[in-house]
């Protein structure tokens, strides 16, 4: 058995699509390709594949990571040509190699994200002064937000070292901004984009307009590896 670790790219065509579809989606491109994937044991056999993410609906990424098991050895081009193939547009394999199977699990790898935002701001709102309030934001040694936790319940956590840098630039429709955000995964966790921005809101009155009009990209998503 083998295991690969591809990356792929999401662009805007596809930017509705859900996990779990997304997750079909990768398994029907498997078999069209004609890729020998490694299936669990059991009553309930199911494809040896994962991701390092669950990518949130709406989301466009440059750099999105999934891992497969496959039952024989496989040429790294070929995998990537032949997936390109049968996968819709909107989705492309842009690289791939060949990990041990002990290899760590993509998920516990994580290191952090980078993500470009585009936003519609209060209608006035000054690029200086936001900057400004970004600065001051970030220099809080603690930012409390409620959180929902596994059981479901809401509880108060700092989200600040989650947060490594942001920094917004201006955009030539002038009711918007760009903002550009790094995020750390710490042991596994992480808090989301528009959850930071919200944040910000609620020590600022409301800056941002947090609605479906919202444009999230993922830049960059690095592993320990390569961080």
């Amino acid at each position: 058995m083998v295991k690969i670790q591809y990356q792929f790219k999401r662009t805007t065509a596809l930017r509705f699509l859900s996990h779990l579809d997304q997750q079909r989606l990768f398994q029907r491109a498997f078999r069209r390709a004609d890729i020998p994937v490694e299936y669990s044991q059991g009553f309930n056999p199911h494809p040896r594949m994962s991701f390092a993410l669950a990518m949130s609906v709406g989301l466009t990424s440059d750099s999105e990571y999934g891992e497969v098991i496959v039952s024989e050895d496989i040429d790294v081009a070929a995998f990537i040509s032949r997936m390109n193939q049968v996968l819709p547009g909107g989705l492309e394999i842009t690289s791939a190699k060949i990990c041990g199977e002990k290899a760590i699990s993509l998920s516990a790898s994580l290191c952090k994200s980078v993500y470009r935002i585009r936003i519609t701001v209060v209608a006035g709102t000054d690029l200086k002064a936001l900057s400004q309030i970004i600065d001051m934001y970030l220099e809080q040694p603690q930012i409390l937000m409620l959180k929902r936790n596994k059981k479901g319940k809401f509880v108060e956590k700092d989200i600040r070292p989650f947060i490594e840098s942001i920094s917004v630039f201006a955009d030539p429709e002038k009711d918007k901004c760009n903002v550009i955000m790094t995020l750390r995964y710490i042991e596994q966790q992480c808090v989301k984009p528009e959850q930071v921005l919200e944040s910000i809101n609620n020590q600022n009155s409301q800056l941002f307009l947090i609605d479906p009009t919202i444009e999230i990209h993922r830049q960059e998503l690095l592993l320990e590896a390569d961080a």
